[in-house]
């Protein structure tokens, strides 16, 4: 499993098709910038030889976000491995954010203001999963 969105992003309902599943207990991170460097020391974080699912949700404010504000589901969940392109998932979040705001008419404007502790951000759930 070490070439999990090495060259392409890899979407778990690809390896898994039509089936459910629910993520309990998942480990979350927030991302600020959702840059390249952000992303990379994430997947260094990750344990070597091992597959995850991951979901990205979008908040436009974390202060309301910490309220129990609603959320958009960036997409559907994908699969990543400590081996994975940072840049490819930098890109493919950027790209999400944006079809997000023109999807929902928010101001992209405000994606400037990444770096803002208030300011729109990306939360991260993930959980090890066993394929096969």
């Amino acid at each position: 499993m070490k070439t999990m969105s090495i060259t392409k992003i890899t979407y778990l309902d690809v390896l898994l098709p039509n089936r459910l599943f629910l993520m309990s207990n998942p480990s979350i991170t927030r991302l600020y910038f959702h840059d390249y460097l952000e992303i990379k020391q994430f997947l260094n974080n990750l344990e070597v030889d091992k597959t995850y699912v991951i979901t990205f949700d979008f908040v436009m404010s974390w202060f309301i976000y910490e309220e129990d504000s609603p959320v958009i589901s960036l997409s559907k969940p994908i699969l990543i491995s400590k081996n994975s392109n940072p840049r490819l998932i930098s890109n493919f979040i950027n790209n999400q954010v944006r079809l997000a705001c023109d999807n929902y008419y928010l101001d992209e404007s405000k994606m400037d203001m990444m770096i803002d502790k208030d300011g729109p951000g990306v939360i991260v759930k993930y959980n090890e999963i066993n394929i096969f």
